[in-house]
């Protein structure tokens, strides 16, 4: 028994040894959400003063250069999916805020008032993962101080996992230059130098998502969005905050809904509203492959209209 226990002991110790090096070494995490470790660098290196967009997927074909040539400001695309905690996005944000800033907000419809999916956000796994790799000392440190050193091991075991996966199929295929990229792999195929996605999105019919079924929004769901502008007033940084497009038949399938989160947001925000949800209101062909998700020629609508909103406040 003695024997056993020794030779387990030591298993476990060459495995977190294991775990330890992969986890310091530089590499790549074949998995969508580790974009956002290759966006907090673009964050970190944006000039200031900087307008910084965060939302999901619906924001990935943001004209940003449009919006660094109107405004002079550096831009930075975070956005990435509607799963991402907003709360939590704002958080990681934090530390790389600067005077003279500008943090605009979106959240899809779905992540406002759709109750399974906001159970969804604040529950799945993946979310966890990758926002523990954009501040992993923070991250870290709060499970340490709340006891959870199982849950750190099982992280950093996981998520090291993921990186040897990227090793393995970079050696495999001979893809050695990139053997030690950091974030995504191929990130800069996949996004510009502002964050957005350099490919629109593919064209599909019938848009998926559609058919939404909405309910009537919670007050305290949203209660960290005027938290975050707190924050970002003791910084000197602006916060607006605007409503997705959606199509025209969605909208007014949910429009009890849709206008209960308006009215809600506009008794409660403390940062001002860019706009009304019915401002983005398009037809379906605007639309993409889901009823969230922009083609080019809504894209250049949704982009040039919002420029024209944050004129009137900036």
């Amino acid at each position: 028994m003695k024997k056993l226990l020794t030779h387990t002991l030591i298993f476990f110790v060459l495995l977190s040894a294991s775990a330890a090096l992969v986890w310091f070494m530089p590499g790549t995490y074949p998995h969508d959400l580790a974009a956002l470790v290759n966006k907090r660098e673009m964050l970190k290196a944006k000039r200031h003063p900087c307008m910084i967009f965060i939302g999901g997927s619906s924001l990935l074909t943001l004209k940003s250069r449009l919006f660094e040539k109107q405004f002079h400001y550096s831009v930075a695309n975070m956005s990435l999916w509607g799963g991402l905690g907003t709360k939590e996005y704002l958080e990681e944000i934090k530390p790389y805020l600067h005077p003279g800033d500008v943090v605009v907000v979106t959240m899809e419809y779905a992540a406002d008032i759709d109750k399974d999916y906001i159970h969804f956000i604040h529950t799945n796994e993946e979310s966890k993962k990758f926002f523990f790799l954009m501040s992993p000392g923070r991250h870290a440190r709060e499970y340490l101080e709340k006891g959870n050193y199982f849950d750190l091991f099982k992280m950093v075991m996981e998520l090291s996992q993921i990186k040897v996966t990227s090793y393995i199929r970079n050696l495999v295929t001979g893809n050695v230059r990139h053997l030690f990229d950091s974030g995504f792999p191929n990130y800069h195929k996949e996004f510009d130098e502002n964050g957005d996605r350099t490919k629109p999105f593919t064209i599909f019919r019938p848009l998926n998502d559609t058919g939404a079924d909405f309910s009537y929004p919670d007050n305290k769901n949203f209660l960290f969005l005027n938290d975050f502008n707190e924050y970002a007033k003791s910084k000197k940084v602006r916060m607006f905050f605007y409503f997705s497009p959606f199509p025209i038949g969605e909208y007014k399938a949910n429009e009890k809904y849709i206008s209960a989160f308006y009215k809600m947001m506009k008794r409660m925000a403390k940062f001002p509203l860019l706009n009304k949800p019915s401002d983005f209101m398009y037809p379906k062909e605007y639309f993409a492959d889901t009823i969230y998700h922009l083609n080019q020629k809504g894209e250049k609508i949704r982009s040039a209209a919002l420029i024209r909103m944050l004129e009137k406040t900036l």
